[in-house]
């Protein structure tokens, strides 16, 4: 790693040292950042990681921390983070979002514009980056559906332009190889208001009935597996719902939700997922893929 200091870099971007990362996670977990910038603009973002890369620093990203687990003895190198790049456009009939923007935000954003087309993000936590990220949605749609443009910094720090087609995401995998995403502009349809609300009051009722959206959670921990199969419904026949590790916990609501409990753990998180992850594959044969993203030190 460079000895150079990150404060004496030209960038305006505010920095933090030994960040607790357990701040910005939506489980409540993680420990310091060795560096923790947030830029506010995407030029920013790409300087910010132009200057890491040619240093040597390691770094990495942070959106809304919804699938994010750091380890508890924190991580050297940078975490920057978007939160600072929260700008939503309306360009005619679609809205140009930067990275840091906020699901919640980008759905609030397009009702408010009469535009349809983000109403699956209800109750979806994260940012615009990280969600492009993972293709987050729902079981039969994905945030690259509406997309048309996205702009990306490769790992070498070319700034490109790329639509849904060239970069062919998958289910739960925005398929970007290394690349960050910058900004996005998603194309939807115009319509009344109104049924856009009602649309989106449908959603959170059924997340309202189904998940524990009001705890501490960090979103589905495992992606569905293949054909008519749910991660959630494995998990609770394999006999885990409920089950713990210290503060952590598998939700008697939903069995593919982790909740914090008050004390938990990186370490008890990732010691529950082995527990859910081994139980399933003994029960069922069939082995779960993590949607959450654990990070090493």
């Amino acid at each position: 790693m460079s000895t150079t200091s990150p404060e004496t870099w030209p960038e305006k971007v505010p920095l933090r040292r030994e960040e607790p990362l357990s701040k910005w996670t939506t489980l409540r977990v993680g420990g310091p950042a060795e560096f923790f910038f947030e830029p506010g603009r995407p030029e920013d973002l790409a300087a910010i990681l132009d200057r890491c890369q040619a240093e040597g620093i390691l770094w990495r990203m942070l959106g809304g921390g919804a699938n994010v687990l750091p380890p508890d003895e924190g991580v050297r190198g940078a975490v920057i983070h978007t939160g600072g790049m929260r700008r939503v456009f309306r360009e005619g009939d679609g809205l140009r979002a930067w990275a840091g923007a906020t699901l919640p935000q980008l759905v609030r954003a397009a009702a408010e514009s009469g535009l349809s087309g983000m109403e699956n993000l209800a109750g979806v936590p994260g940012h615009v980056g990280g969600g492009l990220a993972m293709n987050a949605g729902t079981a039969g749609w994905g945030m690259w559906d509406p997309l048309e443009e996205v702009v990306l910094r490769l790992r070498d720090g070319e700034l490109i332009s790329r639509t849904r087609g060239e970069v062919g995401p998958g289910y739960r995998d925005g398929n970007l190889d290394g690349a960050v995403v910058l900004e996005a502009l998603f194309r939807l349809e115009p319509a009344p208001k109104k049924e856009i609300q009602a649309r989106i009051e449908s959603f959170l009722k059924r997340k309202r009935d189904t998940q524990p959206v009001t705890l501490s959670s960090a979103g589905c921990a495992f992606k569905n597996p293949p054909g008519d199969f749910s991660a959630g419904a494995l998990v609770e026949a394999a006999g885990l719902k409920g089950a713990r590790e210290g503060g952590i916990l598998v939700s008697e609501k939903h069995a593919n939700f982790l909740i914090q409990e008050g004390e938990g753990t990186s370490t008890q998180v990732v010691a529950l997922l082995e527990r859910m992850e081994k139980a399933v594959e003994e029960d069922s044969g069939i082995r779960l893929h993590r949607e959450l993203v654990v990070w090493s030190a």
